[in-house]
């Protein structure tokens, strides 16, 4: 068995004496890919199975940290909750932490209770029946989880996220959805009472609500189409070195494997960057520091691996770059509508 588990570690994993000395040469720009291509591929794991290595163990990382924040923790990538203080008439309890749409529902529960007392006859709303509905409002806010405003503050008027929408279409056909509709109604009511009937509009309500209701599955979504995105980003920026180093008659997949071993290595940088500072290694700054440092790597790499010139290196380092944020952008968007569209 333990033969068995062991074979099973290193044939999926190829995580011996292999990764280790790759992970680190991975550092030395370009190091690896002349390595790998002056014919000693079999000292180093395949290029796409590190990466593969690399980004599982990158997204797994994100993951645990998107996890964390869900929970109430204390992450920084992004935060939809909001904490509230539970009371028990004017003494606080226990202070929680819920999402935005979670509140939402609770402020418009509240809103139609109040508008349901407010058409009683006027003889039944009397300052007795008032205090009635209050003390019911505090304990329905208790069982939920929520802090409560004093009556007096949603009697006249509604909840101020009432005003808030979303802005479907600019110009003909514009739908703006209020917030306390979407708490209140299913996807296709919304479509129904605001007759839309164009097929982006409706796309986007179901599929806005579904955001709303939970984001962290649209930002898990997200960050799982991550690697097809960055394998994207390697093929087409592989044909734009192919055009600035056209001279060099080099294959398709010289500039191809280059850029997936610097994306690997600029990865396994920030992963450890990030997991040094959770575990209170060093600061953030860190972080920034390794996000930093693949700008430089970039242009230290196309100087050795393709050696060039300083001056010519330079100027094809910054077409490179500039195309680079170009095909980021594009790719970044275009992969955010279909996450959108499809999760």
């Amino acid at each position: 068995m333990k033969n068995l588990l062991s074979r099973l570690w290193n044939n999926t994993f190829h995580l011996e004496g292999k990764f280790i000395r790759t992970a680190w040469q991975l550092f030395i720009p370009g190091k690896v890919t002349q390595e790998f291509f002056k014919g000693k591929q079999d000292r180093y794991p395949h290029p796409i199975r590190l990466f593969a290595i690399v980004m599982f163990l990158f997204l797994f990382m994100v993951n645990s940290m998107l996890k964390d924040v869900e929970n109430g923790g204390d992450g920084e990538l992004f935060n939809y909750q909001e904490t509230v203080d539970t009371e028990v008439g004017d003494t606080v309890v226990a202070q929680e932490s819920v999402s935005d749409y979670e509140r939402m529902k609770f402020e418009a529960a509240r809103y139609d209770m109040i508008q349901d007392y407010k058409k009683l006859p006027e003889n039944q709303r009397t300052p007795e029946s008032r205090l009635t509905l209050d003390t019911l409002l505090r304990s329905y806010a208790h069982r939920h989880k929520m802090s409560v405003e004093p009556l007096d503050s949603l009697y006249d008027d509604p909840p101020d996220t009432i005003g808030m929408g979303i802005n479907l279409f600019q110009g003909k056909g514009k739908a703006e959805i209020a917030v306390m509709d979407l708490v209140r109604y299913e996807p296709e009511e919304l479509i129904r009472r605001y007759k839309l009937d164009n097929w982006f509009q409706r796309t986007l309500v179901r599929q806005g609500v579904k955001a709303y209701k939970s984001p962290e599955a649209f930002i898990h979504a997200a960050v799982g189409s991550l690697t097809w995105a960055i394998l994207a980003l390697v093929a087409i920026m592989s044909f734009v070195l192919g055009l600035l180093y056209i001279r060099q008659n080099r294959y398709y997949v010289e500039h191809f494997i280059f850029l997936l071993h610097f994306h690997t290595g600029a990865m396994l940088l920030l992963l450890i960057a990030t997991l040094g500072e959770l575990l209170h290694l060093w600061g953030e700054e860190m972080v920034g520091f390794a996000a930093f440092l693949p700008f430089p790597g970039m242009y230290m790499g196309m100087l050795r691996y393709y050696n060039q010139g300083w001056f010519k290196t330079l100027v094809k380092f910054w077409f490179y770059s500039i195309s680079y944020l170009i095909a980021f952008v594009l790719l970044f968007v275009l992969g955010m509508i279909v996450v959108f569209a499809f999760y």
